[in-house]
């Protein structure tokens, strides 16, 4: 069986879409670079005008490129002027492999075309980092003002439909540049480079399998390509940042004199990478609306950043804005105290993490307490102070874009005033009905046969979408109370079905000794009367105040709700009584020792705030089973 005969079969779309490449190229050959430089601004007009996506993917990457701090009338304009010329320079490219050679002596001027020549004769290599900007395909037609040098190449990217592949390959070629897929491998690539000559190689494009480092200030991933082949050349090679810019209507400038010098000690391929990167920034800033913005250049994806390829040093060194993720917490506080461990996995996933948190007002506290993993808490339900407006103060806005954005809540309210900071990558559970307003990018599924707790709903989501693994640290108790002390606490937030009959809690107390009743301060009035009744200490703590009062030298008895998950979290050793939960489902996931009681009558668990029957199934539960 020959080759013909492996190769995909050409759909009737692809021949249509070849057909009209033909057709394209046949009117373009007739019609003045000028004119479809022209042409193409007006399109970009257009482009800008009906594109709102568009828009915001270039708004994104203009505060990254150019400063995070843009806003409103300078960003849009900002805006407008890239999209209006990188459209007219994709018009522009799809003329330049068909130019006359008069049209091309007088719309390509070349900068420094004498030393970059000398780079790559005499068996030497000159390797250029290329970024996406101007008209870049203005370089394959650059070949013939190079007559000395034996090889002139450049690596590409395969089109989808081969017919229209073939006719862009010939077109690409056909005076005398050498375009090397990278879907046929690297071995041509690097005989290239050991013979001697120039290669190209487009620099800035995202790839999730090279090395992750900062671009422009930010961690992205991005191509070792040119500091391998580098390497390969065995002390013949030379690194170039090779650019095109436009420079008037129908007219760019190549510009190819921009060596890049390495220090002495610059060996590995991650720190050749680093000043390849630092190069082509450097080329790309003379002019930041030539660049190729329309696409995600930092984009995030479901899997982050994997360790091996992750260059701590490097971007701790030149890394200035960082990776952020936003956690948008459940309504139920109760659900919300449950992601404290996922948190420390996302703090900890990558060197240039930040952490924001959406929340309740009642959460808002509590959450700010997490100084080393938290940097900022906005909340959702402030009439005089949206969420937008929050989002966009100076001291949150002026660290860039957001990357990433965790959806556990589900309220309905919030999608209009997310709206300002998309795109991001959206992950959450793929049961939240919120995937119907807007895309989830990763979706965590939850488990409907096996049984297993809430928490672990959402570290398998990121064991198995994110890649990310918990250790023992991340279910390590907070910094509690050195006192030593015996707590109960009474009252739920769940509801009156989790509740105990006083006298049951008052024969508790009389053989606990003292005691301290705990409550929040919704609950004060009744905690007072009680704790008054019981004849023992009450104590009013808000959740953020939680960690002064317990710790592991405490112990607490409590029905199911907010107040033992936040004291588990101290260290505090709990025994809790499940009424409308189960404990499977619903555990304390931080600190040990804790102890469940339940009685397990037909209608438990019933996930109902009140209980309707006449004996509520805690009546079964004993002072000597809560003692143990």
């Amino acid at each position: 069986m020959n080759e013909e005969d492996n190769a995909p079969k050409i759909t009737p779309i692809q021949r249509i879409g070849a057909m009209g490449y033909r057709l394209m190229n046949a009117v373009l050959r007739l019609t003045d670079i000028r004119l479809v430089a022209l042409f193409g601004r007006c399109l970009g007009y257009l482009v800008w005008m009906a594109s709102k996506s568009r828009r915001r993917i270039v708004a994104r990457n203009m505060r990254i490129v150019a400063d995070p701090t843009l806003r409103q009338d300078k960003l849009s304009s900002m805006v407008r002027r890239n999209m209006v010329r990188t459209v007219m320079n994709l018009a522009c490219s799809l003329k330049t492999g068909i130019m006359t050679d008069k049209e091309a002596a007088r719309s390509i001027l070349v900068v420094g075309r004498d030393e970059f020549e000398k780079a790559g004769i005499e068996g030497r290599t000159a390797i250029c980092a290329v970024p996406h900007a101007g008209n870049w395909e203005i370089l394959a037609r650059t070949r013939p003002l190079f007559p000395k040098v034996e090889h002139y190449g450049c690596m590409y990217r395969r089109l989808t439909n081969p017919l229209l592949e073939k006719i862009v390959y010939n077109t690409r070629t056909m005076f005398g540049c050498e375009m090397f897929s990278k879907e046929d491998g690297l071995r041509a690539v690097f005989k290239l480079a050991r013979s001697g000559g120039l290669l190209g190689v487009l620099s800035d494009q995202f790839t999730q399998e090279g090395l992750f480092m900062p671009y422009f200030g930010k961690v992205t991933g991005v191509t070792p390509l040119p500091a391998l082949i580098y390497k390969r050349c065995k002390g013949k090679g030379e690194l170039f940042s090779v650019f095109t810019r436009n420079i008037a209507l129908g007219k760019w400038e190549a510009i190819m004199n921009r060596t890049i010098e390495l220090p002495e000690d610059c060996t590995e391929v991650d720190e050749i990478t680093m000043q390849v990167n630092l190069a082509i920034e450097k080329c790309q800033k003379e002019n930041i609306l030539d660049g190729f913005w329309m696409h995600h250049r930092w984009k995030c994806t479901g899997k982050f950043a994997p360790e091996n390829v992750f260059s701590n040093e490097l971007i701790e060194k030149y890394a200035t804005l960082p990776f952020r993720m936003l956690v948008c917490m459940p309504e139920r506080f109760e659900e919300a105290a449950l992601l404290l461990p996922m948190l420390r996995i996302l703090k900890r996933s990558r060197i240039d993490a930040q952490l924001g948190i959406i929340c309740p007002v009642e959460q808002k506290a509590y959450w700010q307490q997490f100084r080393e993993l938290v940097s900022f808490v906005v909340t959702t339900d402030e009439r005089r102070n949206t969420l937008a407006t929050q989002l966009n103060a100076d001291e949150i806005y002026k660290d860039g874009p957001f990357d990433i954005l965790f959806m556990f809540s589900e309220n309905k309210k919030l999608i209009h005033e997310l709206d300002s900071i998309l795109p991001v990558h959206v992950a959450g559970f793929a049961n939240n009905p919120l995937t119907r307003k807007i895309r989830f990018n990763s979706k965590y599924t939850v488990a409907s046969t096996t049984p297993r707790s809430r928490t672990e709903d959402y570290l398998e989501g990121f064991r198995r979408v994110h890649g990310q693994k918990p250790i023992e640290q991340d279910f390590a108790p907070l910094q509690g109370s050195a006192e030593t002390g015996t707590f109960i606490a009474p009252f739920s937030t769940l509801g009156t079905a989790d509740s105990w009959p006083q006298q049951n809690w008052a024969e508790l107390v009389s053989k606990l000794g003292n005691v301290t009743l705990l409550a929040l301060p919704s609950d004060k009035e009744k905690a007072e009367k009680m704790a008054a009744e019981l004849k023992c200490d009450c104590c009013i703590c808000k959740p953020e105040e939680i960690a002064a009062k317990l710790g592991a030298n405490s112990t607490l008895y409590a029905v199911d709700g907010l107040l033992p998950t936040l004291a588990a979290q101290t260290g505090c050793k709990c025994t809790v009584l499940m009424a409308s939960r189960h404990a499977e489902r619903y555990p304390l996931n931080i600190g040990e020792g804790h102890r469940y009681l339940s009685n397990h009558t037909p209608c438990h668990p019933c996930h109902s705030t009140s209980c309707d029957q006449q004996t509520p199934c805690t009546a079964g539960v004993t002072v000597d089973d809560m003692l143990g």
